[in-house]
């Protein structure tokens, strides 16, 4: 079995009101010589069509790598392309474009050997994932908005919420704090409920430091990234000062970060996105450091359909991975309801997007990654004023 062509599809999925956000992703193809054809789709940090272009480009750049290669030789493809995620100078690379092709040839293999990613990593430890649901839109609700999406949250089963802090999302320090005061009045003193705040690298030590002094008396679960990402040091320090856990996120995505985590003691948790690791092949070896180090797994994964499903693949590999909650959750965003085993009245990329209900995420059990390509739709998705590109196939 051979590649023989690859089709990139760059695509804009608008999220529904009263959500003012359209997510940029880029789709491919990965086609054999033998009819089998691997789909994945990869948008963290993809933010312009401009950078779909881009995106698109570096694949067509590793053209001699991966058309004619065998796709069950995935490790050797990856050693010839993944060096590129640390080395500037190497070529044109950044980690979500490796974990696109990773993630297709995932998809790839499995469909081949008519086995579900999971079964390819071990078997499924893990029949269900508890989601993690994080309220960006914290600048557009008032506190007691907050508090009553919050409950509904609650009430479709959900037990970790999540609110943004630190200024990256729109609201202020002094804001900050209301919204987690008032959140946690609503929820009350309920010990199943995971109340958590991430400021995605958004804030100084000292600030940090203030804003955890200050909600003290809130019974945080988490903090995750309060520091810049390069400031591990100050993460260190910072959970030296609070009996808050600390999430490093931003600071831990690859195998490189994460040990530097750990060799300053910075995390409680450990926190990545595959798309930021570079890929499920990178993933395995991310977890392996995190649960030697005794570190709690968490992930997000907030960029489109395939995105989220290849993350559930290879946490529903690891009972380890099932400790904490996901914020994986971006078909229950896309289609706006908490439950996406009924009908749904959106057009999707897929025919049907991942299961979730009851507060969890289930990875499907089909060949490969699990989803079907809706392909009738997939025009309705193109970038306005781009066009889908193939490498190979001549």
């Amino acid at each position: 079995m051979k590649i023989s062509k690859i089709e990139c599809f760059p695509l804009s999925l608008v999220y529904p009101p009263p959500r003012k956000r359209t997510g940029k992703v880029v789709l491919i193809k990965i086609h054999t010589d033998e009819g089998i054809v691997g789909v994945a789709e990869c948008g963290d940090l993809i933010n312009t069509s401009y950078d779909q272009d881009i995106v698109m480009l570096i694949i067509k750049s590793w053209e001699p790598v991966l058309i004619g290669a065998n796709p069950f030789d995935k490790e050797l493809i990856l050693a010839k392309i993944n060096h590129l995620i640390h080395n500037v100078t190497g070529g044109l690379s950044f980690p979500n474009v490796v974990a696109l092709i990773d993630f297709a040839l995932w998809d790839l293999v499995g469909k081949a050997l008519n086995q579900p990613i999971y079964q390819l990593l071990g078997g499924k430890a893990c029949d269900k994932l508890a989601v993690d649901y994080v309220i960006g839109d914290v600048a557009n609700l008032s506190p007691a908005e907050i508090a009553k999406k919050v409950e509904r949250i609650l009430d479709n089963g959900i037990r970790t919420v999540c609110l943004k802090v630190g200024g990256f999302w729109g609201s202020d320090f002094e804001r900050d704090i209301l919204n987690v005061k008032t959140v946690r009045k609503a929820i009350g003193d309920r010990e199943d409920v995971h109340l958590c705040i991430d400021a995605n690298g958004a804030m100084d030590y000292t600030k940090s430091l203030e804003l955890i002094r200050r909600l003290e008396d809130c019974n945080l679960y988490k903090f995750e990234q309060p520091t810049f990402s390069w400031d591990v040091d100050g993460l260190a320090r910072l959970r030296k000062s609070t009996k808050v856990a600390i999430c490093p996120h931003e600071s831990s995505t690859t195998v490189s970060a994460l040990m530097e985590v750990i060799k300053k003691d910075a995390g409680d948790f450990a926190g990545t996105k595959l798309a930021w690791a570079g890929g499920i092949s990178e993933g395995v070896k991310w977890g392996a450091v995190a649960k030697a180090a005794d570190l709690g797994v968490y992930c997000g994964s907030m960029n489109g359909p395939y995105e989220a499903v290849f993350q559930a693949q290879w946490l529903a590999s690891d009972a380890w991975y099932g400790k904490l909650a996901h914020a994986n959750f971006f078909p229950m965003m896309f289609h706006d309801t908490f439950d996406t085993t009924r009908d749904l009245q959106r057009e999707d990329i897929v025919v049907r997007p991942m299961a979730y209900k009851d507060g969890y995420f289930y990875p499907p059990d089909g060949p490969g990654v699990g989803l079907e390509l809706n392909e009738k739709a997939l025009p309705n998705f193109i970038t306005p004023g781009m066009s889908p590109i193939t490498i190979g196939g001549k």
